[in-house]
C-alpha cells in the first residue's frame, strides 16, 4: 500500500510541475490529474508547425473492475499540422501505463480540430493500443480511447468534457478499467 501511495504521489507531483498545462477532471466515481510539458516547437521547410509534449496522468477509478483502482501513465506525443490546414493537428505518441501488476507500452494517435467559429472551441480524439508483446506483468493487451470538446474561457484556462474508455486485458480476461463521461478544467502556464 505504501509503495502504491508513493508512486501515485510521484506521478501527481510530476504533473503539477508541468510548465505548459495542468488539469483535473472528474465524474461521480473517478478523478484524474494530468499535466503536459512542451519539449519542442518548430516549423518545417513548408511552414507546417510541430510541437512535442511529455505527458503524465494519474487516474483513480472508483468503479474499476480491475485488480486495482489506480492507473498511472507517462508518455511522449509528437504533433503537427497538415499542410496549410492549421485548424487540424495530428499526433503520434507512445506511453507507459501501469496499474498494480499490469504494465503496458501502448502506441497511439491523436487529433485536435479547432472549430471555425468566433469562440475558441476544439474537438479532440485519441486512441492508444498495445498488443500482447507490449504488455508485461499480468497483462495481455491494452486499448483506450477518448473523445472530447474543449472551450478556452480565458487565455490561461479552459473547460472541457468528454468520454473515455480504458480496457486492460489481463491473462485471465478483459477488464474495463474506466468507461464514462467526465468534465474538467485545464490551466496553461
Amino acid at each position: 500500500m505504501i509503495k502504491k501511495s508513493i508512486a501515485a504521489a510521484l506521478i501527481v507531483s510530476t504533473t503539477l510541475m508541468a510548465q505548459n498545462s495542468a488539469e483535473i477532471n472528474l465524474n461521480s466515481n473517478d478523478i484524474e490529474v494530468a499535466g503536459s510539458y512542451q519539449t519542442g516547437y518548430g516549423f518545417s521547410y513548408d511552414g507546417r508547425s510541430s510541437r512535442n509534449y511529455l505527458h503524465a496522468r494519474y487516474l483513480y477509478s472508483g468503479e474499476s473492475s480491475t485488480q486495482g483502482k489506480n492507473l498511472g501513465e507517462i508518455g511522449y506525443l509528437a504533433t503537427g499540422t497538415v499542410g496549410s490546414f492549421t485548424r487540424l493537428r495530428l499526433g503520434i505518441g507512445i506511453m507507459a501505463s501501469a496499474a498494480d501488476s499490469y504494465f503496458a507500452v501502448p502506441l497511439g494517435i491523436s487529433a485536435k480540430y479547432q472549430l471555425p467559429i468566433e469562440w475558441p472551441v476544439t474537438l479532440s480524439a485519441s486512441f492508444y493500443a498495445a498488443p500482447d508483446p507490449l504488455v508485461f506483468g499480468d497483462g495481455n493487451g491494452y486499448s483506450a480511447y477518448r473523445i472530447g470538446l474543449e472551450s478556452q474561457i480565458i487565455p490561461n484556462a479552459s473547460l472541457y468534457g468528454g468520454y473515455r474508455n480504458i480496457d486492460l486485458k489481463y491473462e485471465n480476461g478483459r477488464k474495463n478499467f474506466n468507461d464514462g463521461w467526465y468534465v474538467g478544467v485545464r490551466f496553461y502556464f
